[in-house]
């Protein structure tokens, strides 16, 4: 089977669920806002927005809209690796996945791509509306940058991702485990408060992640400060190509670990 086979077949079943379940289409477009609504309700009722734009020099609803995208896009994409073995495995299909001859590292380098499409629909309907609100047709430009640099941290974070699913899965209750790693790595990677503005042992932390780099480059640029863009990318696309012989390895070991233990099919 090949990657484009793969990819079809993916395609297929993400876009026909969707479909199935129309709910999810209209909470994929729903979450950013619902998460901005949330922060900018406990924002209020504990200070003033003056304060975050004294603070950030950005109006909060800019920051929160922009931060909220690029969490809803991250998990969309990189949950699907995370959570996808514990499916398999509990619908019996993983036994028939590591039987197969399908290159591994194609396989779940190939699940998060129909995820992409989506995220590109809920960059069109939250941040596009909202930048051409405050910023004109100069928004309808950047909220095009934030999307496009959005969709590369997407596909830099797949090899870190397919690392940290094989190591989780290596442990007994590795839900448990992913529950914990998801919100930890998602505040190294600075999405809602800055990586620039963390202690140092955070921010040097926070780079062992691809899309970290991307993140602060969509930061740097809303808050107009300062940035090495071409060094940051060029950080973040060394440490993607690091990963990929990491994650294969990963990938690797857990499934010599379930096949030694035998992999249950009820």
């Amino acid at each position: 089977m090949s990657f484009t086979d793969i990819l079809r077949a993916e395609f297929k079943l993400e876009y026909n669920d969707m479909l199935r379940r129309k709910s999810v289409l209209f909470m994929l477009i729903m979450y950013p806002y619902l998460f901005t609504l949330f922060a900018l309700f406990i924002g209020y009722a504990g200070g003033s927005p003056e304060v975050f734009v004294e603070k950030f020099g950005l109006n909060p609803v800019l920051y929160l809209i922009t931060s909220s995208y690029i969490l809803m896009s991250i998990l969309a994409s990189v949950d699907v690796l995370l959570w996808r073995p514990l499916y398999d495995s509990e619908n019996g299909t993983l036994v028939y996945i590591i039987s197969s001859p399908v290159n591994r590292l194609k396989y779940y380098i190939a699940l998060p791509f129909p995820r992409y499409t989506e995220l590109l629909l809920m960059g069109a309907t939250s941040i596009l509306p909202v930048y051409v609100y405050y910023y004109g047709l100069e928004g309808v430009l950047l909220s095009l940058l934030v999307i496009t640099l959005i969709a590369v941290g997407c596909v830099l974070m797949v090899p870190f991702a397919i690392f940290v699913a094989g190591v989780c899965h290596r442990v007994g209750e590795s839900w448990r485990i992913i529950n914990i790693v998801r919100p930890i790595v998602m505040i190294l990677m600075g999405v809602y408060y800055p990586r620039f503005y963390i202690p140092l042992i955070g921010y040097v932390i926070g780079s062992l992640i691809p899309s970290s780099f991307i993140v602060e480059i969509i930061q740097r640029t809303l808050l107009h400060l300062e940035s090495n863009t071409y060094l940051l990318l060029a950080i973040a696309f060394t440490l993607f190509f690091l990963y990929l012989p990491a994650s294969a390895w990963s990938i690797k070991t857990w499934e010599a670990k379930k096949v030694r233990e035998g992999v249950k099919i009820s």
